[in-house]
């Protein structure tokens, strides 16, 4: 996976990133991007965030909460995107990694909260898919590497009173961490007792030493 860049947020224009056997999108939907057309770090992501964006583009005008009701784990849904943002719904482990709970607002706080604000904004502003990735520090000392993708969700007629965010991330050790990491294991190390060096089970005998003996056998017998 390509390092994610803190606070970039990709607009997808209209994208549908297909595998081949895809139904055709539903009409009146955005249509596809050559692949030449997406940011790579979007192509290279062809798992979850790609399963949802087919759900979404396959799903009927009333249906789309539905279609994307299976990526309910891995999601946030945020109400008034455009305005105070308020999180909807978020599934369990979504809230159990990044601490989102229902209910509050969004802030724009620098990390993940920041690039979810961004991304509901934008897609309130042109209902469409937009992808986006972040870097994001946790505070045990690793580095979080998230990818997302904002769907517009349509209510009352708003086709964006809500936007769910689908997510999906892999944590790797920071710079800090490793090297804290590499002082623990010296230090482990630097305790363990050396063990004594192990007696030669077949000792020989020194040249010198053999050259004699055989001086002194030879010589007794005469």
């Amino acid at each position: 996976m390509s390092h994610a860049t803190p606070g970039t947020v990709h607009p997808l224009r209209g994208a549908r990133l297909r595998d081949e056997g895809d139904k055709a999108p539903a009409v009146g939907r955005p249509g596809p991007l050559r692949e030449d057309q997406v940011p790579r770090s979007v192509v290279v992501e062809r798992r979850l965030t790609n399963r949802a964006l087919v759900a979404w583009q396959n799903a009927p005008d009333n249906g789309i909460a539905a279609a994307l009701s299976p990526f309910f784990d891995h999601s946030i849904v945020v109400r008034d995107p455009a305005g105070r943002a308020i999180i909807e719904s978020v599934g369990g482990p979504v809230s159990a990694r990044f601490g989102l709970v229902a209910g509050l607002e969004l802030l724009r706080d620098p990390g993940l909260s920041e690039e979810l604000v961004a991304a509901g904004e934008l897609v309130a502003l042109q209902p469409m898919p937009i992808p986006f990735e972040a870097s994001v520090n946790d505070p045990m000392g690793a580095q979080m590497l998230v990818r997302g993708l904002a769907l517009p969700l349509p209510e009352a007629g708003d086709p964006a009173a809500l936007v769910q965010i689908v997510l999906s991330w892999r944590e790797v050790l920071s710079k800090s961490a490793a090297r804290r990491l590499r002082a623990e294991l010296a230090n482990a190390f630097a305790d363990v007792q050396r063990l004594p060096p192990l007696a030669e089970p077949f000792p020989r005998r020194s040249r010198v030493g053999a050259a004699l003996d055989v001086f002194d056998i030879t010589k007794n017998k005469e």
